[in-house]
């Protein structure tokens, strides 16, 4: 089963830097900065009014976007990106675009603090549409998947749904863990920062399917027979030890190669898939969270996977600037929507 490589936050430490150490120096006061907003900014502005709060993430992220390294090598990514993938579904406007992902990764930062407290002061902000579907699901007593993609502020969504009596767990990884070039206090300020943030609204622990860990899907089955909801983010690149189980299909405008494991685990369990997805509205403090019906399994696992794929395209098109993987060239690559030479990329606060 494949899941979400947690890449948010990006990586402190996994920048990009020329061969030549070019660039070192922008990259490390990036670092730094994205540190104290991490450390201080986002939990400061996290106590204010909702209005006030997300003011300050907007301004950050403004501030980050000016000061991007490399900024015009990435606004070629993504115009050549446009020419691959179509030019229906990013913008002509790239450095709009890309402005406005920066102030959306800065108010998630933003969502995540405003969870202390069973999420008190983020649950007014955030509706959740569908809501039915899910405790229709629940109902029958055989747990329930929700099917999701690297949209949105969806981490702090879901921990909304389990702070309201929701049993929840993630399946996906904790990106910084397995690098082995990174500090060790660099890790472990993520998991201070971000990984317990997340786990204090989370029914158990993390479960992350990498290469030697086939017990996660043993501990995914355990929690959807114990009637609990399982969330799995179907949209990234699989690991080498997964390329076998891959299924090729329509993503994006690209033919993408993506691993099926919701549909695989729904078909074992008989525990229903329902799609989930979130998204900011305009005003940058109120979200929305959309859950749908069950997903058929009619016509076999590639069939269904079908159905799961055309959902998550169709919720990147509605929200492209909500989607964390477009400055992500290794994932796009590894998708099969780049040419392995498009590198591993830059990533955005």
């Amino acid at each position: 089963m494949m899941a979400a490589p947690e890449a948010e936050p990006p990586v402190a430490g996994l920048e990009p830097i020329g061969p030549d150490g070019s660039g070192a120096e922008q990259w490390e006061l990036r670092r730094l900065g994205r540190l104290a907003y991490w450390a201080v900014i986002a939990p400061l502005a996290a106590r204010l009014p909702a209005w006030a709060a997300y003011r300050v993430a907007c301004a950050w992220g403004d501030l980050t976007f000016r000061v991007w390294p490399d900024r015009d090598a990435e606004m070629d990514h993504l115009r050549r990106l446009r020419g691959i993938l179509g030019e229906d579904l990013l913008p002509d406007d790239v450095e709009a675009f890309s402005r406005e992902f920066c102030r959306l990764r800065a108010c998630e930062v933003v969502d995540l603090m405003r969870l202390h407290g069973r999420g008190r002061a983020l649950r007014p902000l955030v509706e959740v549409r569908g809501r039915e579907h899910l405790d229709a699901a629940l109902e029958a007593g055989r747990g329930a998947i929700l099917c999701s993609a690297h949209i949105g502020s969806y981490l702090s969504a879901f921990s909304l749904l389990h702070a309201d009596g929701i049993p929840l767990t993630n399946v996906g990884r904790w990106d910084w863990n397995y690098h082995r070039q990174l500090p060790t206090l660099v890790k472990r300020f993520w998991d201070l920062a971000y990984s317990r943030r997340v786990l204090r609204h989370r029914q158990r622990p993390n479960l992350e399917p990498w290469q030697g860990r086939p017990q996660v899907a043993v501990q995914a089955a355990a929690a959807l027979r114990a009637n609990e909801v399982v969330m799995v983010c179907s949209d990234p690149a699989p690991i080498p030890a997964d390329r076998a189980r891959t299924v090729e299909t329509t993503f994006l405008g690209g033919r993408a190669r993506l691993v099926p494991g919701v549909v695989t685990l729904s078909e074992i369990t008989r525990a229903p898939l329902l799609m989930a997805f979130t998204y900011r509205l305009p005003d940058y403090r109120h979200q929305v969270l959309e859950i749908s019906p069950p997903v058929s399994l009619e016509g076999g696992t590639e069939a269904a996977f079908e159905r799961c794929v055309a959902a998550m395209d169709a919720a990147v098109r509605a929200h492209p600037q909500d989607w964390y993987f477009w400055f992500h060239r290794g994932e796009l690559a590894g998708l099969g929507l780049l040419p392995p030479s498009g590198g591993s990329g830059s990533e955005t606060d």
